[in-house]
């Protein structure tokens, strides 16, 4: 029963690494894999952290080699939000859980109903100006606050806010997973610390992860904007449903 466990988080982490790589939102794969295993809800977050690690890091490589990542520039952001989490995960938050989701499902419809009418956001690249550096990173800032006492979806954010502000998808995509990467590692040190990790799970996801986030890094570069642009909407439809779900006390 152990190693099937084990086979099924690694076909799901390359699977969540399939799409990730490119979007973010691995978790929506992965995490309900996790509860599924029967691990506790806190040590599933802190299992699947082991799992995001290598999944950032492997499709951050990939687009680092394909000429795809402004570097300084991801890990800027990368501790911009990682201070921001840390931040986050001290502050008591006054609206609770269920509206929180309600709310991040109706900006994720917003963006979704934006992007669809926007035919050539995230396709060509504009000129990012420094004024518009300071504003990506004071939003990073407050998504990263918004990943540490919540997380949902908090890739797809950044990736979203990215091409808001004039990167296209791929270049987009990249810059998140450096994100992703230095966000990851700090809540991982967070969970491990606090002995919230079962390494034999998140060791087998974090195998599949890094294999799925590396072809899928690849398929986004080669595949180009409109790809990423409809793995995008699908993932952003998911979640949506999920939270609306998640709203009314329904769960799958």
């Amino acid at each position: 029963m152990e190693i099937f466990t084990l086979l099924i988080l690694f076909i799901g982490g390359i699977i969540a690494g399939l799409y990730g790589s490119c979007v973010g939102s691995g978790a929506l794969v992965t995490f309900p894999l996790l509860i599924l295993s029967g691990l506790p809800i806190h040590t599933a977050i802190g299992t699947n952290r082991l799992g995001a690690v290598f999944l950032e890091l492997s499709s951050a490589i990939k687009f680092f080699l394909q000429h795809q990542l402004n570097l300084k520039l991801g890990i800027l952001l990368g501790i911009v939000a990682a201070i921001g989490a840390l931040l986050g995960t001290k502050i008591v938050i006054s609206i609770n859980e269920r509206s929180l989701n309600l709310i991040i499902a109706i900006v994720f419809l917003i963006i979704f109903i934006v992007l669809m009418f926007k035919d050539k956001i995230g396709i060509k690249q504009k000129k990012i100006m420094k004024k518009n550096i300071f504003v990506i990173s004071l939003f990073t800032f407050l998504l990263g606050i918004y990943g540490g006492f919540f997380g949902g979806g908090f890739g797809t954010f950044i990736m979203i806010l990215l091409v808001l502000f004039g990167f296209t998808f791929i270049k987009g995509a990249a810059l998140g997973r450096v994100i992703g990467t230095i966000m990851s590692i700090v809540s991982f040190i967070i969970f491990a610390i606090n002995d919230l990790v079962v390494y034999s799970y998140g060791i087998s996801l974090a195998i599949g992860s890094f294999i799925g986030g590396w072809i899928g890094a690849g398929i986004a570069v080669k595949k180009g904007d409109p790809y990423i642009k409809v793995i995008l909407s699908i993932v952003i439809i998911i979640t949506i449903i999920k939270l609306f779900l998640d709203y009314l006390g329904i769960i799958l």
